[in-house]
């Protein structure tokens, strides 16, 4: 924990890493809220099916093609100077807001796309920003640090627009925005890396990358495909209500946990384990719900699951994952392409929700639990992200630290059993003892790296 809390403040000593960290914290705690507000707005709206449909799909169109704009204005116009521009669009998509209660159809859309453009147009870029500023060895702990406050963020951002007014969440999000745009001018670093430049192709062909990035789009197709059955009829059925907007922020604060504590492993043992025991515990909740969707009790744990392997995923995949692979890499073409499977994945939901009413609920859960058990497949040939020697010698590390407090406490040990006599062979004999666990340790440890 010394070393944790030691790691953590070299980070923030970093003035980049400041910026970049105070960034994510804003764009995401700002961008997650307002969209789901935006998306509870249509509700009060009336607006008919093929009319949401529209509205979604301006959206998820406008994020995929402003992300792409945004990685080659980066490398025209320079990160900082997009990064502005994308800041600066946020606070006028949020004052755009205001403009929903006329309920027109091509102002609804408007609207749609200006949010779609303020998340995609340099959300790369950012990702790519903070993964510049995090070292190998620490990436998972500081950036699930990091990610942890940001989701608890969301959640009390979340919560406070459920009990103020539409358009006093609007203003408040929008000032909100405005202050990110100020920390990041104060804090904004002139970073120019020597980086060598990756086309989408050539990372599409690495074979590494693609074994985690296929397990990572099943994922997204299915939870999106999910989604819909506990708006319709899981809440229903057990809270007699709609609260999903409610059991989302409580995925956020759930996430959130996970993410600090992920974090941490994930250095400590790997990405790859970390991400298969994320996939076996959302399994795990999809069985639950496939042979007891009835009883209450399986619901709330399948929340208290899918909050824990979400704050996981969200951690590896939108983060770390991509920057291990792009390594002294440009990386925003890695964040790009990886994070593509959870934008493009997200329009499913509107899509299944008419009909989600209709589908049994335990056909929908087999169908996750298939395409789970189907998804980790690649991940069980994939190779861990994490470097090797940084795990060999984070191990011998640890191995020779105990090893030496043994020997310290035997040393102690002696040194009051000998206080008035020191027999020099007798202590030869006694620090030549060695106890059979560590021996056991030695012997792993050298079985496993030579």
């Amino acid at each position: 924990m010394i070393k944790t809390i030691s790691s953590l403040r070299d980070a923030i000593r970093q003035k980049g890493f400041r910026s970049a960290s105070i960034l994510i914290f804003n764009s995401l705690s700002w961008y997650f809220p307002l969209f789901i507000l935006f998306t509870n707005a249509f509700d009060s709206l009336h607006i008919g099916y093929g009319q949401l449909i529209m509205l979604f799909a301006f959206n998820y169109a406008a994020i995929i093609v402003s992300a792409l704009l945004g990685v080659r204005f980066e490398e025209r116009i320079g990160r900082n100077r997009l990064l502005l521009l994308w800041i600066i669009l946020g606070v006028c998509s949020s004052v755009s807001l205001l403009l929903v209660g006329f309920s027109s159809l091509p102002v609804l859309c408007g609207v749609s796309v200006l949010l779609g453009l303020s998340l995609g147009l340099g959300f790369p870029s950012c990702l790519a920003y903070l993964g510049d500023n995090l070292s190998n060895e620490h990436r998972g702990m500081i950036g699930g640090v990091t990610f942890a406050l940001t989701f608890v963020a969301i959640t009390l951002g979340g919560y406070l627009t459920t009990i103020t007014n539409f358009n006093t969440a609007v203003i408040g999000f929008s000032l909100w925005r405005l202050m990110g745009l100020f920390f990041f001018l104060v804090l904004m670093t002139n970073q120019n890396f020597i980086q060598t430049k990756v086309g989408y192709f050539k990372i599409l062909e690495e074979k590494p990358f693609l074994l985690y990035l296929i397990p990572w789009t099943i994922f997204c197709v299915v939870n999106w495909f999910e989604v819909p059955f506990f708006d319709t009829q899981l809440q229903k059925q057990y809270l007699h209500t709609n609260l999903s907007y409610m059991i989302s922020l409580a995925e956020f604060g759930i996430g959130g946990l996970s993410m600090f504590i992920g974090g941490y492993f994930s250095d400590r043992i790997g990405r790859k384990r970390l991400i298969i025991a994320a996939y076996a515990t959302m399994g795990i909740g999809y069985a639950l719900l496939s042979f007891a969707a009835q009883n209450s009790l399986v619901f709330y744990s399948y929340v208290v699951l899918d909050g824990t392997a979400w704050g996981i995923f969200f951690l590896m995949f939108f983060l770390v994952v991509w920057a291990d692979f792009a390594q002294s890499r440009i990386k925003n073409r890695y964040y790009l392409l990886g994070n593509m499977p959870f934008i493009m994945s997200s329009f499913i939901t509107p899509i299944v929700t008419p009909y989600s009413g209709i589908i049994p609920l335990i056909a929908a859960f087999s169908f996750a639990s298939f395409f789970l058990f189907v998804g980790v497949i690649p991940l069980m040939v994939a190779p861990e992200t994490l470097p090797e020697k940084m795990m060999k010698d984070r191990d011998l590390k640890s191995y020779a630290e105990k090893a030496i407090k043994l020997a310290a406490k035997e040393a102690d040990k002696k040194k009051r059993e000998n206080s008035d006599d020191t027999d020099k062979e007798s202590g030869e004999d006694h620090d030549s003892e060695q106890p059979q666990s560590y021996d056991d340790e030695a012997r792993k440890l050298a079985e496993k790296y030579y």
